[in-house]
C-alpha cells in the first residue's frame, strides 16, 4: 500500500494498479451509489442472477423434474455448492453443509455438540457477540431446563472496546467449560481474532469451540482444520453476495463423524437421513454422512442457487487477491480518516494491525446515526451501529479506492456544514 498522503489523484492511480478492478462490470452497482455496505448485503452479480434465472427456466420447463435432471439437479445441488464453500473455509467438503439460515444452524450445532455433564456445563461467549448467537444459546439452554444467566460466561470488552484475547484464553481455562462460541470479525469493530489461537487453547482445555464467521467468510481465507475449530456457521449474503435471506452454510469438523461417517444430527429431519434411504419411507431413521445430515429439511433451491453463480467472482479471484485489495481499501479509508476526519471528532474503532482487521472500518462520532442517514441522502451507503458507529465496508470486487475517498469526502462536508442535525429527529431502521 502507497504510504503517500491520501488524496483523490492516489485514489486514481490505485484504481489504475488494481488487479480486481475487471470484476465490477460483473455486479449491478446501484446508480449514483457508493455501496459501503456489502458486509451486510452484498450486491447482486450477473453470475448470480444468471445461476438464479437457470432454476427458474428449469422449475418453469420440467416442473419436479428437475430434482433429478439437468446439469445441477437440485437433490444434490447443496452437495455440490458445500464442496466448492469448503475450500473457501479451509476444509473438506464433507464437513460442510450449505442448509437453513445462520440462526438454525447455530440451533443445530447446539443441540448437536453441546453436552452438559457434571461440572462441565458453562458457554463461554464475548462481550461482542453478535444477538441472534446471544439468543440462541440463551433459548437452547433454557430449553435443557438450565439457567441461561448461570451457565453463560461472558469475557469482557477491554476499554478500547476491542476484545482482549489473553483474557479469552483465560476465560478458556475455566474447568467448568463445555464450549466456547467466538466470532471471527467482531461485527461492530472489525477486530479479527486469532482464530487459531483460540481454538487450541480451547482445545487443549477440553472445549467444544465454535465460530460465528459471518463477517469474514468470502472477504479473507480461513483454515477450519488446521485452526482445529469444532464447529462454524455463517451466512453467504454478505460479502459472498448471494442475496437476502440466501441459505446458509455450517461446518462440522470430521472428529465428530462416527466410524462409518455418519452425523447424529440434535434436530433431524427429512433431509438428516443417509441419500439413499430417503425414499425408502422407513420407521427407521438412518442418519446421513457428514455435516449434511444438519440439514434438517428440503432445502430452499431457489434461494440457494444465487450462491452458485455469486461463488464464482470469488473464486476467480481468488481470496489471497481479495484479502489483500480488502486490506489496502481499509487502511486507505483509515489514512483518509486520519488526515480530514479525526480534527471533526472521529475516532477510529478499528485495529490499525492488519493481522487484526476484517474487511470494514469503524468510524465512531457521537452523531453517527443522523450522518449514516445525511450520507445515503447523498447516495453514500454505510451502516450505523449503536450507540456511535459508522461502518464503512468496501467490497474487494466491486468497489474502488476513488469511492472510499468521495465517500470519506461526502462525510467531511455533512461534519462541517452540520448537514446531519435535519436528520437528528428521524426515526430509521439502518442496516
Amino acid at each position: 500500500m502507497n504510504h503517500s498522503h491520501p488524496s483523490r489523484e492516489l485514489a486514481q492511480r490505485l484504481d489504475t494498479t488494481d488487479e480486481l478492478a475487471q470484476f465490477r462490470a460483473r455486479f449491478f452497482v446501484p446508480e449514483g451509489q457508493i455501496y459501503l455496505d456489502g458486509n451486510s448485503l452484498g450486491l447482486l452479480s450477473r453470475d448470480a442472477e444468471r445461476t438464479l434465472l437457470a432454476v427458474l427456466d428449469r422449475w418453469r420447463a420440467t416442473g419436479i423434474g428437475g430434482w433429478l435432471g439437468g446439469d445441477s439437479p437440485w437433490f444434490t445441488m447443496a452437495e455440490s455448492l458445500s464442496a466448492r464453500v469448503a475450500k473457501l473455509v479451509g476444509a473438506e467438503a464433507d464437513e460442510v453443509a450449505i442448509a437453513n439460515s445462520m440462526t438454525i444452524n447455530l440451533h443445530q450445532l447446539l443441540c448437536t455438540l453441546y453436552q452438559p455433564k457434571a461440572g462441565r456445563t458453562k458457554v463461554l461467549i464475548d462481550a461482542h457477540s453478535f444477538p441472534t448467537d446471544r439468543y440462541a444459546l440463551r433459548s437452547h439452554l433454557q430449553l435443557r431446563g438450565l439457567d441461561p444467566n448461570e451457565e453463560i460466561v461472558i469475557a469482557p470488552a477491554g476499554a478500547s472496546r476491542f476484545l482482549d484475547e489473553d483474557e479469552l484464553v483465560d476465560a478458556l481455562a475455566n474447568p467448568e467449560l463445555q464450549m466456547a462460541l467466538f466470532p471471527s470479525i467482531v461485527y461492530t469493530t472489525g477486530q479479527l481474532l486469532d482464530l487459531e489461537r483460540l481454538c487450541r487453547v480451547a482445545r487443549e482445555n477440553g472445549v467444544i469451540v465454535g465460530l460465528d464467521m459471518s463477517h469474514s467468510v468470502g472477504v479473507m481465507p480461513h483454515a477450519l482444520d488446521d485452526w482445529g475449530a469444532d464447529f462454524a456457521g455463517w451466512g453467504h449474503y454478505k460479502w459472498l453476495n448471494s442475496g437476502p435471506g440466501s441459505v446458509a452454510g455450517l461446518y462440522l469438523n470430521r472428529r465428530h463423524f462416527d466410524d462409518e461417517g455418519m452425523v447424529h444430527a440434535g434436530l433431524a429431519g427429512w433431509w438428516s437421513v443417509h441419500k439413499e434411504s430417503m425414499f425408502e419411507m422407513s420407521d427407521e431413521f438412518f442418519p446421513g454422512l457428514g455435516a449434511s445430515a444438519l440439514q434438517i429439511g428440503t432445502p430452499a433451491v431457489l434461494s440457494m442457487a444465487p450462491i452458485d453463480g455469486a461463488l464464482r467472482p470469488i473464486e476467480e479471484a481468488g481470496l489471497e487477491r481479495i484479502r489483500a485489495k480488502s486490506l489496502a481499501m481499509t487502511e486507505f479509508l483509515m489514512q483518509i480518516a486520519d488526515a480530514e476526519l479525526a480534527p471533526l471528532g472521529f475516532q477510529i474503532g478499528t485495529p490499525r494491525d492488519a493481522k487484526r482487521r476484517g474487511g470494514h472500518v469503524s468510524l465512531q462520532h457521537e452523531n453517527a446515526q443522523p450522518m449514516s442517514l445525511a450520507l445515503r441522502a447523498r447516495g453514500v451507503v454505510p451502516d450505523f451501529r449503536k450507540p456511535d458507529v459508522i461502518r464503512l465496508a468496501p467490497s474487494p470486487l466491486y468497489n474502488t479506492f476513488s469511492e472510499c475517498w468521495d465517500a470519506l469526502q461526502a462525510l467531511k462536508e455533512i461534519a462541517v456544514t452540520r448537514a446531519y442535525e435535519e436528520f437528528a429527529a428521524t426515526p430509521s431502521l439502518v442496516t
